[in-house]
């Protein structure tokens, strides 16, 4: 398991390369900007984000109980379209101009296109989210996702779905992270609960979904 643990003095404006196996045969990658927003800047979008945001507190079944899922959420885009995920349906609110501004960035940035955003809220570090990927039909054929972190630096966890080979990033405030093509077929991802943060953290995970 490899631990890369957020920028160095010579790496902190840099763009990090991190390749991912997929299959045997085939490769992709993780495009990583550990400090992709100034200081200043990313600690007005998490107060922005925390305070502006409209946030959903959302609820899940497990085993026929029902719970509150261990975060709070938003999902931006066409507000006549809407996301599913863990049978919880998700009615698109439209992008704020800010938001949209941070998309529009992050579409240069990358060199992609996105049209959607979910967005959590970890309110400290018994907030989470478990083994997951973004595969839902909705997204498209090996979707990419863009994702950036404001707040509370958290450790991003991937796990390959057949070797189990693991791969752990540290996400500082203000960095952006872009998973490649095929990483949502092979890999799942999680933010695991952690009793060494007692801060906030906003994420922004930047989609594109056919109209």
């Amino acid at each position: 398991m490899a631990l890369f643990k957020g920028p160095t003095a010579m790496d902190l404006f840099d763009q990090q390369i991190i390749p991912v196996r997929l299959t045997d045969e085939r490769r992709s990658e993780i495009v990583f900007w550990p400090n992709w927003l100034d200081g200043e800047r990313a600690d007005r979008l998490v107060s922005q984000s925390i305070n502006d945001i409209d946030w959903r507190s959302d609820v899940i079944r497990i085993v026929g109980k029902t719970i509150p899922i261990p975060r709070l959420q938003q999902w931006f885009g066409n507000p006549e379209t809407s996301y599913t995920y863990s049978n919880i349906r998700l009615q698109a609110v439209a992008f704020p101009c800010w938001i949209d501004q941070l998309r529009e960035q992050i579409e240069i940035q990358s060199g992609e296109r996105f049209n959607r955003a979910l967005v959590n809220y970890y309110r400290d570090g018994s907030d989470s989210v478990d083994w997951h990927a973004d595969d839902e039909a909705e997204l498209g054929f090996e979707p990419l996702v863009a994702s950036l972190s404001l707040g509370a630096e958290r450790v991003f966890q991937l796990r390959h779905n057949l070797t189990k080979e693991r791969l752990d990033i540290a996400l500082p405030h203000g960095s952006l992270l872009l998973m490649g093509a095929g990483i949502q077929t092979y890999w799942q991802h999680r933010i695991a609960k952690t009793k060494k943060v007692d801060k906030p953290r906003v994420n922004f995970t930047f989609r594109y979904m056919a109209e």
